[in-house]
């Protein structure tokens, strides 16, 4: 047992857990709780959940068995106890080699220990192989008394009594049975409002980065019906997303068109090269006309060989030819700096049609979230108008009726019923009435009446 405080502790170290983590995780609450352990008996709930899970009939374990040979360097799966086992009525685990292994009662690390030393002792090995235990599926509750779908329920960690009744489809008390469709179809229109609300939410933090990208901003500027809230949970996450994409693009962005520009700087210097040897290729070129010319004057004088005119001529050749591989180099230099800058263009250009394309989308979505607030509210509203006329037609004696909750819990092997709110936990296993309180304040003035009384 323990005080609502060390509930609230357990709830946020749920089982299952690994035992010893879980022990790591909740020392400090225990201590924190101490002085409550007068309060622990009152409000019945077992002090195991705040340690270690302890294992009952119906729960179903996930099993892993390995042991680890030296020789060959590698761990071996005992494959017949590896597996899903589920707890008998009786609490044992029924598993090949090693039999039945008592399970209730346990914690997981005390059943993984069990099944280790039962294997080491049955097999007579040396070392005990290692177990892993986790549950695969908690044993059920129940719900019962005067909810809309009383039965057996699948348990999940951290459950309070209020989701409980909910998976039951709530509760419908004293009125009129025909009415709990109208109040499920009221509880899911309101969650349909908060969910549609949401995504109004989201789809304005989006619009406000797709607008300061297609305005070419360098910050988001959110919408007041945003920053109003600011402080809500799940409105800075939605902000906050979504600033950390607008500057991620745009990080994207700078470092795509910086590598551009990089390009770009690279062709123009070559260029730039280029022109300068193209000017020396042009002076060595006038130069070389001019040898050639005095070489055939000195020719037709008789003054030299026809070779030189040969090699002067070959010079020539050369160096037009050098002129114009310049000259081409020259041209796809012009060209890599003309596309640079397409591609620069192309970049930004992208970046702003993806962020209109998403625009487009966010309006359209946004005025059908708009179409089907305006429709959920209007079902609400008409669902509200017709249920109070409803009620009305019911004893006036049952509008004063309210319900109590309780859980039959079992506590050190002894059954105890205890009085519990919507926010309390559920433990495997529970038994959860909901029942008129006048019937039950009723019932047990009339089993009071009823016991033989003592006289001195």
């Amino acid at each position: 047992m323990r005080s609502e405080a060390a509930l609230n502790c357990w709830q946020t170290n749920p089982a299952p857990v690994i035992a010893r983590a879980g022990r790591r995780r909740l020392s400090t609450c225990r201590l924190s709780f101490l002085a409550a352990i007068a309060l622990f008996e009152i409000l019945g709930i077992s002090g195991a959940m705040a340690d270690d899970y302890i294992l009952g009939p119906q729960d179903r374990l996930k099993i892993r068995v390995f042991e680890w040979r030296p020789m060959a360097g590698a761990a071996v799966e005992w494959a017949p106890l590896t597996g899903e086992f589920v707890i008998s009525t009786a609490g044992n685990l029924s598993m090949p080699i090693i039999g039945t292994v008592p399970a209730a009662g346990m914690t997981l690390e005390q059943v993984a220990d069990s099944i280790g030393e039962r294997l080491k002792t049955q097999v007579g090995m040396q070392k005990r192989p290692n177990a892993s235990v986790e549950v695969a599926e908690y044993r059920p509750f129940f719900l019962t008394g005067l909810v809309t779908r009383p039965g057996r329920y699948s348990y999940s960690p951290g459950l309070t009594v209020v989701q409980a009744l909910s998976m039951a489809g709530g509760t419908f008390g004293l009125i009129d049975p025909n009415l709990v469709g109208l109040q499920r179809d009221a509880l899911v229109a309101r969650g349909d409002l908060r969910a549609l609300e949401i995504e109004r939410f989201s789809l304005l933090a989006r619009q406000a980065r797709l607008d300061a990208v297609t305005q070419d901003k360098t910050a988001i500027t959110f919408p007041p019906e945003l920053t109003a809230r600011a402080g809500d949970a799940t409105i800075d996450r939605m902000m906050r997303e979504e600033q950390d994409l607008f500057n991620t693009r745009q990080r994207s962005l700078s470092t795509e068109i910086d590598a551009l520009n990089q390009a770009k700087l690279l062709a123009s210097n070559q260029l730039e090269a280029l022109n300068s040897k193209a000017v020396s290729l042009a002076k060595q070129i006038e130069l070389a006309n001019k040898d050639v010319g005095t070489v055939s004057k000195l020719i037709s004088q008789g003054l030299t060989v026809s070779s030189r005119e040969m090699g002067a001529n070959q010079n020539l050749a050369q160096l037009q030819s050098q002129n114009l591989d310049v000259a081409l180099a020259n041209l796809k230099a012009r060209q890599d700096i003309a596309k640079a800058d397409g591609d620069i263009a192309d970049a930004s250009n992208r970046y702003r049609v993806q962020a209109l394309t998403e625009a487009t989308e966010v309006r359209d979505r946004l005025a059908s979230n708009r179409e089907k607030t305006v429709t959920t509210r209007g079902l609400l509203e008409n669902i509200q108008a017709r249920a109070p006329a409803a009620a009305a037609s019911l004893a006036a004696d049952d509008s004063q009726r309210t319900l109590v909750t309780t859980i039959d819990r079992i506590v050190d092997g002894t059954l105890r019923t205890i009085a519990v709110s919507d926010n309390d936990l559920v433990a495997p296993g529970d038994v959860i009435r909901v029942e008129d309180q006048k019937a039950t304040l009723s019932e047990q003035a009339t089993n009071s009446s009823s016991k033989p009384t003592n006289t001195p």
